[in-house]
């Protein structure tokens, strides 16, 4: 058991300062929509989820009169790239930039660049996202926090980081729930007590009622890393066989609608999630990205990607890609294990009162950890040991059932899937409180 505590000791020593930040990163980033909404000085924010609609494919049927409102209102521009708005399915998203650019900002599909959204129920173009914030640096903190939490501000290196070290999180809170019972047990049956032994105490109850909480995150965490990881390796693997295949072709560059049914009657029964335009930046090929028909997993936004060379005799075509891996279906479930199972506020903020008592645990033990690396004195009390170490597992098992059935539950959200996720997170919470009451009640009437 010596030997079992140490390694204890030292990955949680190694990886407590990378978890702590983890923690506190993601605390912030639960709120991500309502501090944009605030730093856009709006009065409220209605929280949504990132899927895919129904509408959001038949959206794509006024591309062209998008295209056409985007070229009249930035003659000096091109297109880049159009996909739905996340979060937001009735817009279109038109990825833009200056004619005469000679490099193009990093961006995938639809998300960075410049841009601009087409309303087709009205035949607008939205500007809301050029609104000068009210609270800028909030956006900008946002920002630095989202790169600490996913890649330690290190770039691509970083995610290979971050998934290295929410691995080592994951096997040091393992080692503290075998820890758990050993020590539980001593101190129940100890005859004396100290400031270290209860903060040693609070430090193992702590840790323990949220386990299973840091469990799951942090092993998804790894999950989500390796997947990011995988799926770069696959997009870069069929980027580089379509530049061989195409190589000695350039596209035609059709009307959005054209191109779109061409890919979609060449691949039937899958959706269209985004398609970049043939440029200069992209060797003039276009870039399909697709979906499984009728998907509303957030996760596929990522999709498929397919490049073409069309051209206005249809025979001619030329299509290059290669299937998702089937492993990347059970690493799209952690990410939305991950990140799309709180949406509403009140799942909001019991997962911050379950990440605050994560870190909580994690302060008492580096508190605990600097008491005994510079033996810091402490006053020793006899207690009557009628403390009974029998039941030591009840709360925290029947606390770990929950909290896994309220972090799985609302991954299918509606109203119903997050009232029940938010009473299975609250019931433990209770329970953990009350249990905390008796526990010091009881140390009380034994001194």
């Amino acid at each position: 058991m010596s030997t079992f505590y140490k390694w204890h000791k030292r990955i949680s020593i190694f990886s407590i300062i990378f978890f702590l930040m983890f923690c506190i990163t993601g605390l912030l980033l639960l709120f991500r929509n309502e501090l944009n909404a605030w730093s856009l000085g709006q009065p409220s924010h209605s929280t949504s989820t990132m899927t895919m609609s129904p509408y959001s494919s038949s959206i794509f049927d006024a591309a062209d009169a998008g295209a056409a409102l985007v070229k009249q209102q930035y003659p000096s521009k091109d297109i880049l790239n159009i996909s739905p708005t996340m979060n937001r399915s009735n817009l279109l998203r038109y990825r833009i930039i200056d004619s005469s650019a000679t490099s193009a900002p990093p961006a995938r599909m639809g998300m960075g660049g410049e841009y601009t959204l087409y309303n087709p129920n009205s035949n607008t173009l939205v500007e809301s996202h050029r609104v000068t914030p009210a609270h800028p640096w909030v956006r900008s903190a946002l920002h630095t926090i989202h790169e600490l939490h996913t890649r330690l501000a290190l770039g691509k290196f970083g995610i290979y980081l971050v998934t290295i070290l929410s691995m080592i999180c994951f096997l040091s809170i393992l080692s503290g729930i075998f820890l758990y019972g050993p020590f539980s047990s001593a101190y129940k049956r100890s005859t004396q007590t100290s400031n270290r032994l209860q903060i040693s105490a609070l430090h193992r109850e702590f840790s323990m009622i949220a386990s299973v909480w840091g469990i799951v995150l942090s092993l998804t965490g790894v999950w989500i890393g390796g997947f990011f990881i995988a799926n770069d390796y696959y997009t870069k693997n069929v980027a580089s066989i379509a530049t061989q295949e195409l190589a000695n072709h350039t596209s035609e560059i059709l009307s959005p609608s054209e191109a779109i049914q061409r890919i979609l009657s060449t691949y039937p029964n899958r959706q269209l999630i985004s398609m970049d335009y043939p440029s200069k930046f992209n060797n003039y090929h276009y870039a399909f990205y697709l979906g499984s028909q009728n998907d509303e997993d957030p996760a596929m936004f990522l999709g498929q990607p397919v490049y073409a060379n069309l051209y206005t005799d249809s025979t001619l075509d030329q299509y290059v890609t290669k299937e998702i891996p089937w492993y990347f279906t059970g690493m799209k479930t952690m990410i939305n294990l991950h990140i799309h199972n709180h949406n509403s506020m009140a799942l909001k903020i019991l997962w911050a009162i379950w990440d605050i008592i994560v870190i909580i645990g994690m302060v008492l033990g580096i508190i605990l950890t600097i008491m005994k690396r510079y033996h810091i004195p402490m006053k020793t009390t006899s207690i009557k040991s009628t403390l009974s170490p029998t039941h030591i597992w009840r709360v925290p098992t029947i606390s770990s059932v929950l909290i896994a059935c309220g972090l799985i539950i609302p991954m299918w959200p509606n109203s119903m899937t997050e009232t029940i996720g938010a009473i299975c997170l609250l019931i433990p919470l209770i329970l953990f409180i009350y249990s905390l009451y008796q526990h010091y009640t009881r140390i009380r009437e034994t001194l």
